[in-house]
């Protein structure tokens, strides 16, 4: 069985992590990561499905383990972004067996339904 569902856009609205929130984040991270701030992502893009709502959400980090979760940012289109803990989606496709990339009770779609986001955002 093949993978009926087309692709949908992804958001790929940018924004770049603040110097202190880059700290913050590795603080958050504590004894779940690597303390090191090239794991920190500065260039944020949002992997949501792409949305009408102004708000965005970008992965930062990673976390060593499965049920930890991930450290996320999410901003609006006029505001700096806070950095939040999101647990993983639990979703995993049935065909690749690929588990989704996105943080749970995302809304969109999963990301082995998502397209690359777009090279520039306007």
């Amino acid at each position: 069985m093949t993978h009926a569902q087309p692709p949908f856009p992804t958001c790929g609205r940018t924004t770049r992590l603040p110097g202190p929130l880059g700290r913050e984040a590795l603080r958050l991270a504590g004894p779940h990561a690597t303390l090191d701030e090239a794991e920190v992502e500065r260039e944020l893009w949002c992997h949501l499905q792409a949305h009408d709502s102004d708000h965005h959400f970008a992965l930062v980090m990673d976390l060593a383990s499965m049920t930890t979760g991930a450290i996320w940012a999410r901003w609006a289109d006029d505001a700096s972004p806070a950095l939040y803990i999101l647990p993983d989606c639990p979703h995993v496709d049935p065909e690749s067996r690929e588990p989704c990339s996105e943080f749970a009770n995302h809304p969109g779609a999963h990301t082995r339904d998502l397209t690359a986001p777009p090279a520039e955002t306007p």
